[in-house]
């Protein structure tokens, strides 16, 4: 690989034609920083299914970096199914979406960090279902494996660690007592690219939210040993609304 300095791309243009859709591009972890940039124009529309990608030459070229790192960041995307390299044809953006379901949450929200409302739009639905039918289906297996994760966050609130990984696991056993395959593995992929997200942006849980925290999943526990359905998923989404909550009051000190 040859020197690489930090340059500034050209291609592709913005919509009005100035300047690059592009950032600075410094010398240390070239081919992942432009992989990011990559990742976020396609997610966030800039760049749509279909339009053409810049060659590996004129990329690297426009950038001032090497093929090599150019090479490496399109192989990075072209394995997550955002892009397409047809022989003699160019590289193409596949789809928005099909690829995106193997990248990490914290990934696809570089530089759109606001898109975490979204997610939580989406957990609201499947986690609301998730604890109503858990209500009807949970066994006396699934039941102590819940109130078990909820001995582990008692014990967790007053320790340096334990309390992400017992509330990640709180939300699995929900789904687990749905019974329901599909609906485990979406809980499992959700939760695990939430928590990731939040450990890279640096999240911390308080004292007093978790407290809040562990009376909200007591509650949504009694009402799924109770098989009280719709109590189940009320208190699910009130759990969730508040998140959304405590994370809209984060991003407004972070601003």
């Amino acid at each position: 690989m040859g020197k690489e300095t930090s340059a500034r791309t050209k291609t592709p243009k913005q919509p009005d034609g100035q300047g690059s859709l592009f950032s600075t591009v410094h010398a240390s972890k070239i081919p992942d920083v432009l992989y990011k940039q990559m990742v976020s124009l396609i997610t966030s529309g800039q760049i749509r299914p279909g339009e053409r990608f810049p060659s590996e030459r004129d990329l690297a070229l426009e950038l001032g970096v090497s093929r090599q790192s150019v090479r490496e960041a399109i192989y990075r995307a072209k394995a997550a199914g955002l892009i397409e390299v047809k022989q003699g044809g160019g590289t193409f953006v596949i789809s928005s979406l099909r690829g995106n379901l193997k990248l990490p949450l914290s990934m696809l929200l570089e530089g759109q960090a606001e898109k975490i409302f979204e997610f939580l739009e989406i957990r609201k639905l499947i986690e609301s279902w998730c604890a109503e039918k858990a209500s009807s289906a949970a066994l006396a297996a699934d039941l102590k494996r819940i109130e078990g994760t909820l001995k582990r966050m008692h014990k967790a609130k007053l320790a340096t660690g334990g309390w992400e990984k017992a509330d990640l696991d709180f939300h699995s056993a929900i789904a687990a007592a749905t019974h329901n395959v599909l609906a485990m593995h979406i809980m499992e992929g959700l939760k695990e690219s939430f928590h990731e997200y939040f450990r890279a942006k640096k999240f911390t849980t308080r004292s007093e939210r978790k407290d809040s925290i562990l009376k909200q999943h007591e509650r949504i526990f009694e009402a799924v040993r109770e098989k009280n359905p719709r109590e189940a998923r009320k208190r699910a989404l009130e759990h969730l609304v508040y998140v959304e909550k405590m994370i809209t009051e984060d991003f407004g000190k972070a601003e």
